[in-house]
């Protein structure tokens, strides 16, 4: 169980740092880059998520978090955290922030299909509606890609800090 136990705290850690890595270069670097850019910033998003396979690459890892964080706390607490306990209920709260965010994150991804879809139609000619349509997906992927950042914030913040709290 000790080599289990070393195994999923890797993938944990590593798939953790890409997925919360990425989520805040998005939020930081990315996004601000991209409006900044205009049109040709649009150019980059759709070339990134198309090409680099960004939503997928980063579902993946958000997966992989969740599903060692899960087979993690299984193993440490068989299935029941002691909550009277700091580390129990920190690590508690931080998977359910986990939890939450990755169903964010997999909100984001539906976000993304939908505007690749959308912006097949635009290919023959500017379409109003649809451009309305694709900047009122934009607004909500963002919304929710920044509610997720703040969960996976807050989820990190449970575990980094387990150890440490005191009930």
């Amino acid at each position: 169980m000790a080599w289990a136990l070393v195994i999923l705290r890797i993938i944990h850690i590593f798939a953790g740092v890409l997925w919360v890595g990425a989520s805040y270069t998005m939020a930081l670097f990315v996004t601000p880059t991209v409006e900044a850019l205009g049109a040709d910033g649009q150019k980059f998003m759709r070339t990134m998520a198309e090409k680099g396979k960004m939503s997928r690459r980063l579902g993946m890892a958000g997966g992989l978090t969740l599903l060692s964080g899960l087979l993690l706390y299984g193993l440490l607490f068989h299935g029941v955290a002691p909550l009277n306990t700091g580390t129990g209920l920190a690590l508690t709260l931080g998977g359910i922030f986990g939890i939450l965010a990755g169903y964010m994150g997999g909100r984001t991804g539906r976000y993304v299909k939908q505007i690749q879809a959308l912006a097949g139609e635009l290919a023959a000619g500017p379409k109003p509606e649809v451009q309305a349509r694709i900047a009122n997906l934009q607004e909500q992927m963002a919304r929710n890609s920044a509610t997720a950042t703040i969960l996976m914030t807050l989820s990190l913040l449970g575990m980094v800090l387990s150890e440490y709290f005191v009930i």
